[in-house]
């Protein structure tokens, strides 16, 4: 690739640039991250959404009592239907598709860096460079391909920022407006970004020229986005604003999710400094320091950062926490510290062609480095905790592997009518947005629970049944001779059940 040529070329070129290359690194983990990071991955997004479309999906309690919005998963029926359509049948592939669906938004998202880094100073060809360790960054995939609402809200975010930018320099109302738009539709994908959005309130009333005005447009425009949520609601729900109310009730009064794990207030600085190398977080925070000193110089910056340092700062101070929560602020700090190396380049480097190049690459191995060791067990399997297993393992972290592929190989069985999983509780599975078949499927992890279906499948008078054994999970005495091995994988075994005559 002749990167001379690239940054030689128009923007819209450099631009396209960095989003295809963006792209190709998340539809690579489209295909290779497959499995969930956290069962709201499966049935608070793909599982509600192949409901809606193919009729077939479990139902828990968020989508019973109207605690959620429908607006992403009837996103993601659409991208079902289309996928459908176009005659995507199989399994995995139709679920990749949705990965490949939200990379496209997150590549996009680094493209919008890019044109960040040009308005903060940089020329074509640095701003360039600095964007593509963002592009090919192991942890941006990552996250990128994770079928979950923080995953979906963060390039809307990431554009909301962009255009209020954009605000800020031209004062042009069609900017102030998409501002409104894309904050609202992270609202309406993740009720949690309304934090983000008040800190942006804050950061366009410290930085526009007719701060009042901007702040009471931007205010009122985002209440309305509230409404509209609101007024969708009447149509799924039957209630206006029941997924807001029933959300509020849950986590903010009730203190509900307090039960699942509470946590310090440094718990995610922690993760940080776990996650990321130094030469990563401590530029990232020098140069925050650096523009707060300079705040006159250096509006555009504030008002790129601070709405997600305030996003940051009030899940800090949420006792319930996991890392996934602030995954938009992963994506800020490795920008944020893209831009402090860019900032050295162009006021310390003599010749700054070449420093960009070094320092680009180096940014490179920073930003990957220590999140590939980190998430690299995870890339491609599901982490666990074993609460609803048995024996000395009970209440453990454990790894598991090919829960997803297994549950699309079962489905991909021409005569199949019945599915049983053994190993692996529903929780933890893929539901039936993984299984994609026109069959019941049954799920089990306890030696009762696993003998009971065994045996209430082999007494049965329905053929085609199937299951699929955990390989670590004992199969029952007196039933092996029921079972027909047909395949298997690293962690499965899959068989034909022979029913009793």
């Amino acid at each position: 690739m002749n990167i001379k040529k690239i940054c030689n070329n128009s923007e819209s070129l450099a631009f396209l640039t960095i989003f295809a290359l963006s792209l190709l690194v998340r539809i690579y983990a489209s295909f290779t991250s497959l499995a969930q990071i956290f069962p709201d991955e499966i049935f608070q997004t793909l599982e509600p959404a192949h409901k809606l479309v193919f009729g077939r999906g479990f139902t828990y309690w968020e989508f019973k009592v109207g605690a959620r919005s429908w607006f992403l998963p009837g996103i993601i029926a659409g991208v079902y239907k289309l996928l459908d359509l176009c005659g995507v049948k199989d399994p995995l592939y139709i679920n990749i598709g949705v990965k490949i669906f939200y990379s496209i938004f997150n590549s996009l998202a680094v493209s919008v860096v890019y044109l960040l880094f040009r308005r903060h100073g940089l020329d074509k060809k640095e701003a360039f460079l600095f964007s593509l360790p963002l592009a090919a960054s192991y942890l941006l995939s990552y996250i990128s391909v994770r079928t979950i609402s923080e995953s979906a809200a963060l390039p809307f975010m990431v554009f909301a920022v962009y255009f209020a930018s954009n605000y800020v320099e031209k004062e042009t109302k069609k900017d102030l407006f998409f501002t409104i738009i894309t904050v609202g539709i992270a609202y309406m994908i993740r009720f949690q970004t309304c934090i983000f959005a008040f800190g942006l309130f804050i950061a366009l009333f410290l930085t526009a020229k007719k701060r009042f005005r901007a702040a009471l447009i931007f205010g009122a425009g985002y209440i309305g986005m509230m409404l509209i949520q609101g007024i969708m609601d009447i149509f799924t729900w039957g209630k206006f604003a029941q997924s807001l109310i029933t959300y509020l009730d849950y986590n903010i009064i009730r203190k509900v999710s307090d039960n699942f794990s509470v946590s310090p207030w440094y718990f995610f600085i922690k993760e940080f400094a776990a996650t990321f190398h130094p030469l990563t977080y401590i530029p990232a925070i020098l140069m925050m320091i650096f523009a707060i000193i300079n705040f006159r110089k250096n509006k555009s910056l504030v008002l790129f950062f601070f709405p997600f340092l305030f996003f940051f700062a009030i899940h800090s101070a949420i006792a319930h926490k996991q890392p996934r929560f602030v995954f938009a602020c992963c994506f800020a700090l490795l920008a944020l510290s893209a831009e402090s190396f860019a900032f050295l380049c162009k006021k310390y480097a003599k010749n700054r062609k070449n420093a960009a190049v070094f320092l680009s690459l180096f940014l490179l191995f920073s930003l990957d480095a220590f999140p590939h060791l980190k998430y690299s067990t995870l890339w491609n399997h599901s982490t666990t905790v074993v609460d609803n297993f048995y024996g000395r393992d009970k209440g453990k972290e454990k790894i598991f592997g090919g829960v997803l592929e297994t549950e699309a190989e079962l489905g991909r069985i021409p005569d199949l009518k019945r599915a049983y999983l053994f190993g692996i509780p529903q929780i933890w599975s893929g539901g039936h947005s993984y299984f994609h078949k026109n069959a019941p499927i049954s799920f089990a992890s306890k030696p009762d629970e696993i003998k009971k279906m065994l045996h209430k499948a082999v007494t049965s008078k329905q053929s085609g049944a199937y299951c699929a054994f955990k390989k670590d999970i004992g199969i029952p005495a007196g039933y092996r001779k029921n079972l027909e091995e047909i395949s298997t994988n690293d962690d499965f075994a899959i068989y034909k059940i022979e029913i009793t005559e």
